[in-house]
């Protein structure tokens, strides 16, 4: 499967060439499994924190991606995401700590975390009107 990522400024609607504050777009199918919201502080503050870089975004992003909304925990077997990631045993760890130390996520128990409160929750595609804005995969 081939998937084309658009990177756009949310103010000019301008295409961008590198990603700076950008927001994904995607075609419906690709994303239908459930969206998430985030709440704009959580969002500011994690664009403005230099610590999250791009590496640790994305185990950010897969926290959230695998978040159990009811009680903000996630069950992360370091295996598992190190291969869904791609990335090695040092990055994982090293991302790791940087949420750890960011106050992003909190130790509940071996390979258990919370992430922080007022951060995200869960909504289903389905009920976003499909406007002619997708490209057919």
């Amino acid at each position: 499967m081939r998937v084309t990522m658009l990177f756009y400024d949310e103010k000019t609607g301008q295409l961008l060439d590198k990603v700076d504050r950008a927001v994904f777009v995607g075609h419906k199918a690709f994303v239908d499994k459930g969206y998430v919201k985030v709440f704009v502080a959580f969002l500011r503050d994690v664009l403005e924190d230099e610590r999250l870089g791009t590496g640790a975004w994305r185990l950010l992003l897969y926290v959230i991606d695998n978040l159990d909304y009811d009680s903000l925990q996630v069950t992360i077997v370091p295996q598992k995401a190190m291969e869904d990631l791609d990335i090695s045993k040092q990055t994982f760890y090293r991302w790791l700590k940087v949420l750890l130390d960011g106050g992003y996520l909190e130790k509940v128990a071996i390979n258990v975390y919370r992430l922080k409160p007022y951060t995200a929750v869960k909504g289903q595609m389905r009920k976003v009107p499909d406007l002619g804005f997708f490209e057919k995969p």
